[in-house]
């Protein structure tokens, strides 16, 4: 398997498998919800990245912020409203989020030499 694919398992354990409900309920308004969840994610891509090597720090630090900002909701739910031009569909909400998380696991495995 090559990086994005450990990336993406880990991503799919870290935003799934290890995330507790009160993470999911609460990670929106509650930022120690927000803040566990994201740190117990990034700990789960960074993990997942180690048989092929791993990622930088800088990798890392990619990952945790930019899921501290998509787990906000803020640009997901800016995003539906402007760009998409669509109700609030929960199916909708849960594809860009979902989206933009493989999208920053694309441009962290992109960046990392192998």
């Amino acid at each position: 398997m090559n990086l994005f694919e450990w990336l993406l398992m880990g991503h799919l354990v870290g935003d799934y498998l290890l995330q507790t409900r009160w993470m999911a309920e609460n990670k929106g308004s509650q930022t120690l919800a927000l803040v566990l969840h994201s740190l117990v994610y990034t700990g789960a891509v960074f993990v997942f990245s180690l048989p092929v090597g791993g990622i930088k720090l800088s990798g890392v630090a990619v990952i945790f912020i930019s899921h501290l900002i998509l787990d906000k909701r803020t640009l997901t739910n800016w995003w539906i409203t402007n760009i998409n031009k669509s109700p609030d569909i929960l199916w909708l909400r849960i594809m860009n989020d979902q989206t933009f998380h493989l999208l920053v696991l694309v441009a962290v495995a992109w960046v990392t030499p192998q």
